[in-house]
């Protein structure tokens, strides 16, 4: 309650109050406003209109927080704050607990009451002996000790978060024998996973290797930017991969800065990272500034150029009155810092303020486009930092993580970061966690030659811990079509595909109508089942190549170099080709690959060549990865006029020879003239697209119907409107633009049921 205002003369509180008369007489007399607190406090509030009164600016009312106070419930304030991750893994330890309990019948919350050693080594060996989880699925199981101690561990969360209790020491220490029997009878690899650790001279080439591979598609090109990107903050701020993926705009903050040595104004990025680990709440953000680095050697580690380019190609800078100020790489140059001020801020548009710089894909009629808000998971960045890895070259797996520990271990050994500000930058609150969880037990120190006095030469010995040792070019990658269709061969698939066969022949053509059923739901889980196990042969068929490689080629290769007669090399029987960059894509490798120049201005104009070169890229649809062998993908896809089966009528040949028709312009005819076109109009409305994608040519009309199914009528949501931008003409149904194609392009598209409900 306010106090009540009172002059700089006015007497002691006590006199005051004695003389209360003449001091309300008074003070009425200078105010407008009745005082702030009654003067008779106790008998205004025995009136209950006046208690209403009194409470008639608050925004509730008594009666809602003595209702509040009823329903208060304590138990969900004892629970620990766990992140989402967590709580989905407590969650799944919870479940095989109740199935367990409903396996023994046995009730689960009356086993946390009563919980003994005899009960959790049944459990831990149920678990163990798991194959199938749910929809029987195959399960992968536990396979390491350290694993199935983490499983305990967290059994050990479950249990607290149930009884609001922790198990006592003495049960603890008797589970430390438990794991050690367990282990040995089911036979668990007691080495703990390898921690790969990726530094910069490593990342270098993973960067190389994501920008110029085509072994690799990522269906739209701004996905090849963005791991390019994430690979480069990773590596650079030794940020957790979720941190990053997190990334907002609200996040970001460009600048030009005045160089205090006197040299052109630098380019200076601000990250803040909000969501570093979600336990107990949300840490305090980290800032990381990055100035840019004139005459970069390696425009590839640079996230000036990757952010610039996907800032410029969503146009993320503000508008002044609506209009664009800023929307090109090349105005940078132009820009100065004004006088009497040291730098100058290139604000991004406050409407993106929560737009995720990573998003993922969506599919739509006109094929893949970018989401414009849903961030882009952790379960898709994973694969593709994997599959880069394998394309560079490395034997050792590369993960998100492996970032991570290379740039902490840079850290640690760089002399100018104390342990505090280690801590700082990796959000540890101790430094056991680096040492536990991030130091690699590979001793990177030239030990002899420290203890002997030596000059210890670091060069080799990072040389030497380095992913990039092991890698090797003639390494198996993947397997060859042979190989591959092998392991249809083997027993367990051929078994598995015969009971198929035999359910396919009770339930009759078509499969389709017997959905729904029992039997077409076994004849679904058989396909899945021999997809499954088809994938594990060929991947242990794969992983038996490369161990055969790894014993068998360096001694080979000793005998070859120390053999007088030079042996002759082994033939390939299959020629092996990259597919032929697409033209965005030759221009964003010679712009990153560039070296820097001799001077300022081509300097300046190499920046900006490589960020228009990154904002061009971003708008690309690279298709995806082709599955098919290499010996069945179709090695021409642009028209040639001039080609066998291409040769038109003598009336035709006349007419063309005065004026040759372009490929673009054949295909418009033929979508518009002939009765079954070999070209998708979808594919060729889009301006967009890649020339070569635009006027591919099929090699049926029956694949023209396929393509236009799976490609572009199964992305359609409901209610979307169609457009055929051949024809400037829109359609509110399916139907509609299936009755569209065939009138006026003589194309089938098959069933409406097939592709959109």
């Amino acid at each position: 309650m306010a106090r009540s205002r009172r002059k700089a003369n006015s007497p002691p509180y006590e006199d005051e109050h004695l003389s209360s008369d003449s001091s309300d007489d008074s003070g009425d007399s200078q105010y407008d406003t009745d005082l702030t607190e009654p003067d008779c406090e106790d008998d205004q509030l025995k009136d209950a209109g006046d208690v209403a009164q009194l409470f008639a600016d608050n925004e509730h009312l008594p009666e809602y927080y003595l209702q509040q106070l009823e329903q208060f419930d304590e138990s969900v304030y004892t629970q620990e704050d766990y992140s989402k991750g967590t709580v989905s893994l407590l969650d799944q330890v919870e479940t095989r607990w109740n199935q367990f309990c409903a396996c023994i019948r046995k009730d689960p919350q009356q086993e946390f009451l009563k919980l003994s050693v005899g009960i959790l080594y049944t459990f831990l060996d149920w678990a163990l002996n798991q194959r199938r989880g749910k929809n029987g699925r195959r399960l992968p199981g536990i396979k390491r000790k350290s694993s199935l101690e983490t499983f305990w561990k967290v059994f050990r969360l479950v249990f607290e978060r149930a009884t609001s209790g922790k198990i006592e020491n003495r049960m603890n220490r008797q589970m430390r024998r438990v794991i050690r029997k367990l282990s040995r009878n089911h036979k668990l690899s007691c080495k703990g996973r390898e921690k790969s650790t990726m530094y910069v001279e490593d990342l270098t080439m993973v960067v190389e290797t994501a920008i110029s591979t085509t072994k690799k598609k990522f269906g739209h090109g701004r996905h090849r930017i963005e791991l390019c990107l994430f690979l480069q903050l990773a590596g650079l701020t030794a940020n957790r991969p979720q941190a990053i993926l997190n990334l907002m705009y609200r996040h970001i903050r460009v600048s030009l800065l005045r160089d205090p040595q006197g040299g052109p104004h630098r380019i200076v990025i601000e990250f803040t990272f909000e969501f570093t680990k979600g336990f107990l709440g949300t840490k305090d953000e980290n800032t990381y500034i990055l100035p840019e680095i004139i005459f970069d050697p390696s425009l590839v580690l640079s996230p000036h150029v990757s952010l610039l380019g996907l800032l410029f190609g969503d146009r993320a800078f503000k508008r002044v009155e609506g209009q664009e100020v800023l929307f090109s790489a090349d105005q940078l140059p132009r820009l100065n810092i004004p006088e009497d001020c040291n730098e100058l801020p290139l604000l991004l548009d406050p409407a993106l303020d929560d737009v995720p710089v990573f998003r993922q894909t969506e599919r739509s009629l006109q094929g893949m486009s970018i989401s414009p808000d849903k961030p882009l998971p952790y379960s898709t960045l994973l694969p593709w930092v994997k599959t880069i890895g394998v394309i560079t070259g490395f034997r050792q797996v590369a993960r998100p993580y492996s970032l991570r520990y290379g740039a902490a271990k840079a850290l640690d050994n760089s002399g100018s970061v104390s342990d505090s500000l280690r801590n700082l930058i990796m959000h540890h609150a101790d430094t056991r966690t680096f040492l536990k969880y991030y130091l690699d037990r590979r001793i990177d120190k030239y030990l002899p030659a420290l203890i002997r006095g030596l000059n210890p030469d670091e060069d080799i010995m990072h040389a030497a811990c380095r992913m990039s040792r092991t890698i090797d070019p003639n390494r198996p990658q993947d397997l060859t079509t042979v190989q591959s269709s092998s392991v249809n061969q083997r027993p367990e698939i051929l078994a598995l595909v015969q009971r198929r066969d035999e359910l396919r022949q009770q339930l009759g053509r078509p499969l389709s109508r017997h959905r729904g059923t029992v039997k077409y739901d076994a004849y679904r889980k058989l396909n899945q089942e021999i997809n499954g196990a088809r994938e594990r042969a060929r991947n242990a068929l794969l992983s038996q190549l490369q161990e055969k490689y790894d014993q068998e080629q360096p001694m080979l290769e000793v005998q070859r170099q120390l053999s007088e007669a030079t042996l002759e090399k082994a033939v390939k029987t299959k020629l092996q080709r990259s597919e032929e960059l697409p033209p965005p894509q030759k221009r964003l490798i010679e712009c990153l690959l560039s070296l820097p120049p001799p001077t300022l201005d081509q300097e300046m104009r190499r920046r900006t060549e490589a960020i228009d070169a990154v904002a061009v890229y971003c708008q690309f649809e690279e298709g995806e990865t082709c599955r098919l062998p290499r010996n069945k993908r179709f090695e021409t896809d642009v028209v040639e006029l001039d080609g066998p089966g291409n040769h038109p009528s003598e009336d035709e040949a006349t007419e063309s020879k005065s004026q040759p028709d372009s490929p673009l312009e054949a295909a418009f005819r033929s979508i518009m003239k002939d009765h079954r076109p070999l070209f998708c109009f979808i594919c060729l409305g889009q301006k967009e697209l890649d020339m070569k994608k635009r006027v591919q040519q099929f090699a049926s009309h029956g694949d023209v119907s396929k393509h236009i199914k799976r490609k572009h009528l199964q992305n359609i949501a409901a209610g979307t409107v169609i457009t055929c931008n051949i024809c400037d003409q829109k359609f509110d149904k399916v139907m509609h633009f299936q009755r569209h194609a065939i009138d006026f392009h003589s194309t089938v598209t098959g069933s409406v049921a097939c592709n959109h409900q």
